[in-house]
C-alpha cells in the first residue's frame, strides 16, 4: 500500500515537471450532485482526467476528497476534462466532460447535474417478469450493505440518499458498535435511528460519501401507479451477505401474501436476514427475515412486506437532520490469504507451546490466535487421532495405511482461518466452596466471577480499531458436573495482521466489565508479543513476493 500512495505522486513529478519552470493557474474542480430533496451531494474518490486541448503533453489525472474537490496547478491555456467512469446516483448515471481555459491565478470549475451527460438506469425499464435478471442486479447490487453488530453479520439496503438502511431488528440488537460495508474496502461506521423489535425492522444511517457508487434501493409503494407490488407465483429475489459472503443473488418463487409477510421459496441462510426481496422489476417489496427449515430440502422463507417498515422510515428521516456518522473507513477482512504451504512448517512434532498465547487477566481468561497457532493445535489433535488409530489397528493386526497424513494441510478449512489475530476474552468460573459440599452427586456449583463489556488493544498508546468487535452470551449448565446457574458475556475481537507488533513498544489490553467500572489493565508480555509477530512472518513475506510463475491463477 505505501508503493501504490508513491505511485501517484511521483508520477505528477514526472510528467509534470516542465510546468513548475512557468507561471500556473491553481484549478479546483468540485464534483456536487443535488439529490431529489435539493440536498447537495459531494462525490468522494472520483477520478478525472485533464488534457491540453490541443492534446500536448501527457494527461493529468485526478480524484475528488471527501468533499468532492480537487486541485491542481496547470499552466495558462485551453483545457479539456473529462471522467473516465460515471457516477450512479438515484437511477441515473453521470459523467462529464468539458472544455475550458485557464488564466489568471486561480480557476474554479463546477460539475453539476446541469452540466454532465445524464442516461437512465431505472430498474423499472426491465420487463416485469423477465427472466434476465443480470442487469438489475448489476445496478441494485450498490444499494446492498452488509450490516455488522457484536453479535455477527446480517444484511442491509439503503432506502434514502441520506444514508437510511434498512435491516432487521435482530441484526442489530442492543448492540453498541454498528457499522455497514458497502464492498470489499469500504467499510464505515453507522447509528440506529428507528428500531421495531415486533415488527423485526430497524433503520440505521450512515454517511455514503465514502461510497459514490450508492444506489437508493426503490421501494414499491401502494400508491405509486405502479403495477401490484407482488403477486403469488412471481418470481422474486434478493441480494445478501450470506455465511462469508457479500452481496450473493439468490431467485425464488412467492409462495404466498399475506397481510403483513410474504413467504417464498428463496433462500435465506444466516447473513442474508434484514435484506432486499425484490419483485421482478426491481422493487423492494420486502425485508427478508428468517428461514423455515424442513427436514428435507431447502424450506420456506419470510418476509416481512415493506409496508411494515415505512413508518420507521419516515421516523429515520424525521431524525436524520444531523450530521451522519464519520466516513471515516474501518478495517476490513484482509482479503490475500495466508500461504497454506507455511503451515505445516509452522507445525513441528512434538507438543504445542500454548503458553505465549493462553494468560490470564485479572478475572478474565485471555486467548489470542493467530491462523497459524490454530493449525498447530488441529495438527496436534490430527496426530493424536492418528496415534489412536495405529493402536486400534495394532490389535486387529493390520497395517496402517503409509499414505496416513495425519495432519494434512488440505484438511485445514483455510476459509474459516483468515490472516487476522483473534483476541477471545472470557470472565472466569468461581466455585462456591460452600454450597459445593452441600450439593448431591458431588455436583461442583460455581459462577462467573465478573462480567465482559468491551476491551481496548493498544500498540503504545494508540488504540488499534478492530476489524470486528464481537461479544457473545455464555450461559450456564446445570446438567454438567459443573452446575453454573449464571450467565455473561464474552468478547471476540478480530484485529489486522499487524496490530500486536514489537514496534509498538508494549502492546496492552485494557477489559472492561462494565460501563461504569475501571478496567483491568493487561501489557501482553515480550513473548506473546514476539510469537504472534513470528506467525505473520510468512503472510507478510508471501505480500510482498512476486506472484510465482507456477502459482494456479485464480478464477
Amino acid at each position: 500500500m505505501r508503493r501504490s500512495a508513491l505511485a501517484v505522486p511521483l508520477m505528477f513529478i514526472f510528467c509534470f515537471a516542465a510546468y513548475s519552470q512557468v507561471a500556473t493557474v491553481r484549478l479546483k474542480v468540485r464534483v456536487i450532485l443535488v439529490d431529489k430533496d435539493l440536498n447537495q451531494k459531494p462525490a468522494p474518490h472520483f477520478a478525472l482526467v485533464v488534457q491540453r486541448a490541443d492534446a500536448a503533453g501527457e494527461p493529468l489525472a485526478m480524484k475528488t476528497g471527501l468533499d468532492g474537490a480537487a486541485e491542481a496547478a496547470l499552466p495558462p491555456g485551453k483545457y479539456k476534462l473529462t471522467t473516465p467512469q460515471p457516477i450512479e446516483f438515484q437511477g441515473k448515471r453521470y459523467q462529464w466532460e468539458t472544455e475550458f481555459t485557464l488564466s489568471g491565478t486561480d480557476f474554479s470549475l463546477d460539475l453539476s447535474n446541469d452540466t454532465a451527460k445524464v442516461t437512465s438506469i431505472e430498474p423499472e425499464k426491465t420487463p416485469r417478469g423477465s427472466d434476465d435478471l443480470s442487469e438489475l442486479f448489476k445496478h441494485l447490487r450498490n444499494s446492498v450493505a452488509t450490516v455488522y453488530s457484536e453479535s455477527g453479520h446480517g444484511t442491509g439496503f439503503i432506502v434514502d440518499s441520506s444514508g437510511l438502511i434498512v435491516t432487521n431488528e435482530h441484526v442489530v440488537a442492543k448492540s453498541e458498535y454498528l457499522s455497514v460495508q458497502f464492498d470489499e474496502k469500504t467499510k464505515v461506521a453507522a447509528i440506529l435511528l428507528a428500531s421495531d423489535p415486533e415488527k423485526d425492522v430497524a433503520v440505521l444511517r450512515a454517511d455514503l460519501a465514502a461510497y459514490p457508487e450508492a444506489v437508493v434501493a426503490p421501494i414499491a409503494r401502494s400508491d405509486s401507479g405502479k403495477a401490484s407490488a407482488v403477486a403469488e407465483g412471481e418470481r422474486i429475489f434478493t441480494i445478501g451477505s450470506p455465511l462469508n459472503q457479500q452481496k450473493v443473488l439468490t431467485t425464488g418463487v412467492v409462495s404466498r401474501v399475506d397481510a403483513k409477510t410474504i413467504t417464498s421459496d428463496v433462500n435465506i441462510n444466516p447473513g442474508n436476514s434484514g435484506g432486499p426481496l425484490f419483485n421482478s422489476a426491481g422493487f423492494v417489496i420486502g425485508v427478508t427475515t428468517y428461514n423455515q427449515q424442513a427436514r428435507r430440502g431447502p424450506g420456506l422463507s419470510g418476509i416481512v412486506k415493506i409496508e411494515e417498515a415505512l413508518p420507521l422510515i419516515d421516523q429515520a428521516k424525521a431524525k436524520a437532520t444531523g450530521p451522519a456518522p464519520p466516513a471515516t473507513l474501518l478495517p476490513v477482512e484482509p482479503k490475500d490469504p495466508y500461504p497454506l504451504d507455511a503451515l505445516r512448517a509452522s507445525a513441528p512434532p512434538g507438543k504445542v507451546d500454548r503458553a505465549p498465547y493462553h494468560f490470564l487477566a485479572g478475572d478474565f481468561e485471555v486467548a489470542v490466535f493467530t491462523p497459524a497457532f490454530e493449525y498447530r493445535l488441529f495438527a496436534e489433535r490430527e496426530r493424536a487421532l492418528e496415534k489412536e488409530r495405529e493402536k486400534r489397528d495394532k490389535k486387529r493386526g493390520e497395517e496402517t495405511p503409509q499414505d496416513s497424513s495425519g495432519a494434512d494441510v488440505k484438511n485445514w478449512q483455510a476459509d474459516e482461518h483468515k490472516p487476522e489475530i483473534t483476541i477471545s476474552v472470557e470472565p472466569q468460573l468461581k466455585v462456591k466452596f460452600w454450597a459445593t459440599m452441600a450439593a448431591p452427586h458431588g455436583q461442583v456449583k460455581a459462577r462467573f466471577k465478573t462480567d465482559f463489556y468491551r476491551m481496548r488493544l493498544l500498540c503504545g498508546s494508540q488504540e488499534i480499531t478492530p476489524i470486528h468487535p464481537g461479544k457473545i452470551s455464555v450461559e450456564g449448565d446445570n446438567t454438567g458436573p459443573v452446575a453454573v446457574s449464571d450467565t455473561t458475556y464474552m468478547g471476540i475481537y478480530d484485529y489486522l495482521p499487524d496490530a500486536i507488533a514489537p514496534g509498538c513498544g508494549q502492546v496492552t489490553l485494557e477489559i472492561y466489565p462494565d460501563k461504569n467500572s475501571p478496567p483491568t489493565v493487561k501489557p501482553l508480555d515480550s513473548a506473546t508479543i514476539q510469537a504472534v509477530w513470528s506467525d505473520f512472518e510468512p503472510y507478510r513475506k508471501a505480500l510482498t513476493s512476486p506472484p510465482s510463475q507456477n502459482a494456479t491463477p485464480k478464477n
